[in-house]
């Protein structure tokens, strides 16, 4: 296992799933904003309606776009692209058994979490404001005002 092998997994790991997660952002924007309303009655199409209405189709594509796919780069990433490796690791030369795969998978999860929470801290704010500003201009935002510790990574653990 080189390097190379290892950086190629982790990219194709985060960019399959930024592509599905970058094509499928509007359904994302929807839900979070009906989360944030409490559900107040509105249908998913009623809040694609009204969010279209209010900021066209962009209001229902941009939003959280940059976040969304820096998240899944860095989470898919992880998940996906380690996931062979860290089985390995658990198993040794064994074919990994249910538990060690299930450990693995924790594993690998709970890295691409820790990588990943700041940027889903930023997601949901943009998704509920519409903002589409960028991801880092966002993150010292929230630094600023919360703390980097608070605000960014611990928020939603």
């Amino acid at each position: 296992m080189s390097a190379t092998t290892v950086a190629l997994d982790v990219a194709c790991g985060g960019v399959s799933t930024a592509v599905v997660s970058a094509i499928l952002n509007p359904t994302d924007v929807i839900k979070t904003r009906r989360q944030i309303v409490g559900f107040s009655g509105a249908s998913p199409l009623d809040m694609a309606r009204a969010v279209a209405k209010a900021d066209g189709l962009r209001g229902l594509w941009l939003p959280g776009l940059q976040a969304t796919v820096l998240r899944e780069l860095l989470y898919s990433g992880c998940t996906k692209g380690l996931y062979p490796y860290a089985r390995d690791a658990v198993a040794g030369e064994e074919d990994a058994s249910l538990a060690q795969r299930a450990l693995a998978a924790a594993l690998t999860g709970f890295g691409g979490s820790l990588c990943a929470n700041a940027v889903d801290v930023v997601k949901v704010q943009q998704f509920d404001s519409g903002s589409n500003r960028s991801v880092v201009a966002a993150m010292r935002d929230v630094a600023r005002s919360e703390g980097v510790v608070r605000g960014l990574l611990v928020r939603g653990v």
